[in-house]
């Protein structure tokens, strides 16, 4: 059995950008079985939801991801935007003794590498915008209304403007500040230009690459105390179970 240390709900309604029709995202972290770290076996990543197959959410739906603890923590110390993201949900749906050691110590995972990670996400984002990458867009009907796809545009300029966040101050603070979710609305709703919202985009970049060499932040996350507190997590978990 795995165990549920975390859980809580991310994406637009964690950031303060949702509409009447968002759907909901919630993420778990699992302490996983003993035979997944010891063994053989490994434990994936897995997502769940509760639209049909092939099916877009819907404002009613909810979409699962369940990371397990050592995954989890391998893409945060690695920077992951949406991964960092998770630990600074303003509630938890779930929080056990367990979880809050990761929120206690989620400093350990903040780096300048973090910062560089924000800035790549969101150059894919602008990429995918663009018809660099994936050209073919599963939202045509915001590209017919508003010329490009508003919601990579409004990702895009969100990762920017958090990373930039994150070098300046060390933290992320979720719901967004207002002036930020200003910005990603306008841009959600198409108020922006596509020049105006790339022009953005470009301003945030160099903006996010001084705040990175400016931060006081070590170079990349702390892997050797974020594996000893891995290591106390599951041990701790094992022997007397999840409290």
């Amino acid at each position: 059995m795995n165990d549920i240390i975390l859980r809580g709900e991310y994406g637009s309604r964690a950031y303060g950008t949702h509409t009447d029709l968002s759907d909901h995202d919630t993420v778990e972290v699992v302490v996983e079985h003993p035979k997944f770290i010891t063994g053989l076996e490994t434990f994936e990543t897995f997502q769940d939801s509760t639209s049909g197959p092939g099916e877009r959410s819907t404002k009613d739906d909810t979409d699962t991801t369940v990371y397990g603890l050592q995954k989890f923590a391998q893409l945060a110390v690695l920077g992951n935007p949406t991964i960092l993201g998770v630990l600074y949900l303003p509630e938890y749906d779930v929080m056990t003794r367990k979880g809050g050691w990761l929120l206690v110590n989620r400093d350990l995972f903040i780096s300048k590498s973090a910062g560089r990670r924000f800035s790549g996400y969101m150059q894919s984002q602008r990429d995918a915008m663009t018809g660099l990458r994936n050209k073919r867009t599963n939202r045509p009907e915001l590209v017919h209304e508003h010329g490009y796809d508003s919601k990579f545009a409004y990702h895009m300029i969100r990762l920017g403007l958090l990373g930039k966040e994150l070098m300046e101050t060390g933290s992320i603070e979720l719901p967004m500040k207002k002036e930020i979710i200003d910005i990603c609305m306008e841009i959600r709703a198409g108020r922006m230009t596509k020049d105006e919202v790339l022009e953005l985009s470009y301003e945030l970049e160099s903006d996010l690459e001084s705040a990175i060499h400016a931060a006081d932040l070590p170079d990349y996350g702390q892997r050797d105390k974020v594996s000893e507190l891995l290591h106390d997590i599951y041990t701790h978990v094992w022997e007397n179970g999840i409290d």
